[in-house]
């Protein structure tokens, strides 16, 4: 199927990576440009990882973001010389918001690897010594878990995915406990392979130093309208869709927020990056709403 009417795209974040992502992209133009941008700027053999892995290897901390990132733009880039029309607004799951800010022009593509970057040797130096990370938690209502939370100050609800799939942010050894705690309810709970407590109040002292490190990047205004992750309002400028982006790693995401906000723009949905993170995350939220994905090859490959 082509999409003739304006869409409303949906990136997703880290842990889509996979062996084999980018099977079929090698022959699009726009995604091997994109890619061969990317692997100048980072340095990171991104299309060998992508392509003949290994996991461990595409999955480190510092190549999964970048590769999920470049991924997700070439795939949008090609499908826009093939016809996509402009959205009618984007926006990205946790660091899939970069990627929806360099769809829209907000930034190069380089500066959100340079943004990738510098959280990750922020975060490295910040929590040296310091064994931090998240969990998921999967059915579970979201009292009994704001209530476990109340026994473990050091912990942050940090994602609001659906109404019983979450994320929580901290040391490691607090997530320890709760996940113990929980694991009798749950449908499924664990650590997630992240070594940073994002998306929560551990990562507010970054800030700072994150704003002085990208002062240099000077936002456009976007060829689209954003939505936050936060909580789904809509940016319209670049100065406050790139703020936005810097605040993320201390902010909340509430995907509920988001997809209301989806429901109400009442247009077609595409997930623009690899595998289903969001269409799923978006079904269960509201069972109404259909995601298509551009993964697949746009029509004149």
């Amino acid at each position: 199927m082509m999409f003739t009417t304006p869409s409303v795209l949906l990136f997703p974040g880290q842990g889509t990576e996979a062996v084999g992502m980018s099977s079929g992209w090698e022959a699009q133009p726009a995604w091997v440009t994109t890619l061969a941008a990317a692997e100048a700027h980072t340095g990171y053999p991104l299309r060998r990882l992508m392509t003949e892995g290994p996991i461990e290897a595409l999955r480190f901390q510092r190549h999964a973001p970048c590769a999920v990132l470049a991924h997700s733009v070439g795939l949008y880039r090609s499908w826009r010389i093939a016809g996509l029309p402009v959205p009618r607004a984007a926006t990205g799951h946790s660091m899939g918001f970069y990627s929806a800010l360099v769809a829209a022009g907000v930034v190069p593509l380089e500066a959100a690897l340079d943004l990738l970057d510098t959280v990750e040797g922020l975060s490295e130096a910040a929590f040296a010594g310091r064994a931090m990370g998240m969990a998921f938690v999967i059915g579970v209502p979201e009292l009994e878990l704001r209530q476990a939370l109340l026994a473990q100050p050091a912990l942050a609800l940090s994602n609001r995915n659906g109404q019983a799939q979450f994320t929580v942010s901290g040391p490691v050894e607090a997530l320890e406990v709760l996940v113990a705690a929980l694991q009798p309810s749950a449908f499924k709970v664990g650590l997630l392979p992240v070594r940073h407590p994002l998306h929560g109040p551990h990562m507010a002292a970054l800030l700072p130093a994150l704003a002085r490190r990208m002062a240099g990047v000077t936002p456009s205004a976007p060829a689209f309208p954003l939505l936050s992750h936060f909580d789904g309002r809509l940016l319209t400028t670049g100065e406050e869709a790139w703020d936005d982006g810097l605040a993320s790693i201390a902010l909340p995401v509430d995907w509920l927020a988001v997809v209301a906000r989806l429901g109400a723009l009442a247009s077609p949905l595409a997930e623009c990056g690899h595998g289903s993170q969001l269409a799923g995350l978006t079904r269960w939220a509201d069972r109404a709403l259909r995601v298509e994905s551009l993964q697949r090859l746009p029509p004149q490959a």
